[in-house]
């Protein structure tokens, strides 16, 4: 077998290797058939490519953002756990997300009015129209509006306007870097609603430990309520991604989904009632990125019980 390309060498019959993490020790390989798509957009490098039983990968600037594979596991857990956390969520906004899963999923919920989504890259949005239309599809629904332009500022210049917000970003390299900053996450809480909710993409606590660490010393001064849950997705470098939940008010870890809004959103791939809770179960190595407040609380059995022990 050949040795696997690296970097943004993507080739048909080759084995692609990601830049590998952890120093260089540990990455993530998988074998493409054909190249569907490649070029250079205004932002990054794109690329759509068909991976065996992985089915179609889209990649941005080497990186694997999606494969037809395993991509509810991301988008079902970004989207259902703030969505049925939230009491009434009618105004949704999704920060980048230009493949629409995050879309689709949130239209799900019948209760939303407007479902704002701000992606920069239109050339993202493009190729998904053309390659997986099975999450594009959400960019016609009615209650959608679709806006190109940068979500860094598109949230500052909208304070009190929604309910949820998502942001469904890639790494925090290129376009995305803001989206992992003190001042964004400012922004964010001003954009909510009363009692509104924000969940952001927040990587692996297995890999990116001191980006967590940053992000959760300032997530307390912001919201009177944070939180760090996780999901699988086996074409994300360790299988495992997390989340900030970022909130207002609603609190996962006190009240659960209403069984009448889970079953109104139709059949999940990924998502359950059970896994909303569960997903804020930490291992002991990850509840230690987090300021006492927020690892003790995820630590306990019952967040009203007791600290765990140490």
């Amino acid at each position: 077998m050949d040795s696997p390309a690296a970097g943004h060498d993507i080739r048909e019959g080759r084995l692609f290797l990601e830049d590998p993490d952890l120093g260089g020790y540990y990455g993530l390989a998988i074998h493409i058939d054909r190249v569907l798509l490649k070029k250079d957009t205004p932002y990054q490098s794109l690329v759509v490519a068909e991976a065996g039983p992985l089915g179609r990968v889209l990649l941005l600037d080497g990186y694997i953002q999606l494969t037809d594979f395993d991509e509810t596991g991301y988008h079902e857990m970004l989207v259902h756990v703030p969505m049925l956390t939230h009491p009434d969520p009618r105004r949704v906004l999704i920060i980048g997300g230009g493949d629409g899963g995050s879309l689709r999923e949130a239209l799900r919920h019948p209760g939303v009015e407007r479902a704002d989504l701000c992606e920069i890259d239109a050339e993202v949005m493009e190729a998904s129209r053309r390659y997986f239309p099975g999450m594009a599809r959400s960019f016609e629904d009615p209650r959608a509006s679709i806006h190109i332009e940068d979500g860094i500022r598109f949230v500052r210049e909208h304070p009190g306007s929604w309910d949820v917000i998502l942001v469904d970003s890639s790494d925090p390299v290129g376009p995305a870097v803001g989206l992992f900053g003190e001042a964004f996450y400012r922004d964010l809480r001003r954009a909510l609603r009363p009692g509104g909710v924000a969940v952001t993409q927040c990587e692996s606590a297995f890999l990116f430990q001191d980006l967590i660490r940053d992000v959760f010393r300032f997530l307390p001064k912001i919201f009177p309520l944070a939180a760090y849950y996780t999901t699988l997705v086996p074409t994300y470098t360790s299988g495992v991604i997390g989340f900030a939940f970022c909130s207002l008010g609603p609190d996962p870890l006190i009240t659960p989904p209403d069984p009448r809004r889970v079953e109104a959103i139709g059949e999940l791939d990924y998502y359950t009632p059970l896994l909303h809770r569960a997903a804020f179960a930490l291992p002991r190595r990850f509840l230690r990125l987090f300021p006492p407040q927020i690892s003790d609380r995820q630590g306990r059995v019952d967040p009203l019980s007791a600290p765990a022990p140490p």
